[in-house]
């Protein structure tokens, strides 16, 4: 009878512990307010700063096309990232996130609230976002730059200054867009100029974005280029898009099957190497490579 019940027991001990397993678990993340550290002289194009391309494309078909980060923006930003990349369509008079015709399931107004939140709980630190109109409006009667330049407006943190401060210490506890979705003088203007997959200078904008590459080799070396003329051009900010897809791989547009070893590579190149200034501006950013990025700021006159 004892064999019995200790046969039960062990049983029923295997059962909740399988369970116990297939639990998913819910990581929280403690705000890393790593600005804080460097001195308020810093030149904002002297800084090396986290971005993620495509931030709010958690979704995807099939697993195949649409999804580019595993992180929400509210778990990004307590990270680190400090640079977002946001693509919006208007649908029913409202604003909400896609990439490109896969709807992201998160609304313009959820992404504001969750970055004034986070700004005006770290003061330390300051967010650049870029805007693009990804697609049309559906069903919508109201413009879509109109709508975009409103929603902005509610927001204290949010300025739509036309240029960045030139020292983080002017820049902290604000919230800074990057505008490519209209040619209206509404923020840092990139909408004009910007060109389709390579690398190109615009205003004072240096910006990588070769996202259509035939081999891993080849969107390397556009990454170290732009590392390299960080170097020697600090009058410029840089915009470096380690995002891309093979352009000759099936399927070509799910960026997950390139990002590995992307991020795979870079976490490596950050270890031996060292960063002279730019926005790093990544797909499936982790916590880990995020804080290699922000780790390549001088943080040696501080405190």
């Amino acid at each position: 009878m004892k064999k019995i019940i200790y046969r039960i027991i062990i049983v029923i001990f295997v059962i909740l512990v399988t369970i116990i397993a297939l639990i998913p678990i819910n990581k929280n993340y403690i705000s890393v307010a790593w600005m804080i550290g460097i001195d308020d002289q810093t030149p904002i194009n002297e800084m090396v700063i986290p971005g993620s391309h495509d931030s709010g494309a958690m979704h995807s078909i099939f697993d195949v096309a649409g999804k580019c980060q595993d992180l929400s923006i509210k778990k990004q930003l307590q990270v680190g990232v400090r640079f977002l990349d946001i693509r919006l369509r208007l649908k029913n008079n409202e604003l909400e996130v896609v990439h490109s015709f896969v709807d992201q399931k998160i609304s313009f107004k959820s992404v504001l609230e969750d970055v004034s939140t986070f700004i005006g709980n770290n003061k330390s630190e300051f967010l650049i976002i870029s805007i693009k109109q990804d697609e049309s409006p559906i069903n919508s009667t109201i413009d879509f730059d109109e709508k975009v330049i409103n929603d902005l407006s509610k927001y204290n943190s949010i300025l739509l200054d036309n240029n960045l401060p030139k020292t983080l210490g002017e820049a902290r506890g604000n919230i800074y867009i990057l505008n490519r979705f209209t040619n209206k003088e509404v923020g840092i203007p990139a909408y004009t100029n910007w060109l389709d997959s390579t690398t190109f200078d615009l205003n004072n904008l240096h910006v990588q974005d070769n996202y259509c590459v035939n081999d891993f080799e080849t969107k390397k070396n556009d990454i170290i280029n732009a590392f390299n003329y960080s170097k020697e051009n600090d009058d410029k900010i840089i915009l470096n898009f380690t995002s891309c897809y093979l352009d000759n791989a099936f399927p070509p547009s799910y960026a997950g099957t390139i990002a590995k070893d992307v991020n795979k590579w870079l976490s490596k190149y950050l270890d031996e190497n060292e960063i002279s200034s730019g926005i790093i501006i990544m797909d499936f950013v982790t916590e880990e490579l995020v804080k290699k990025v922000f780790m390549e700021n001088n943080y040696e006159t501080n405190n």
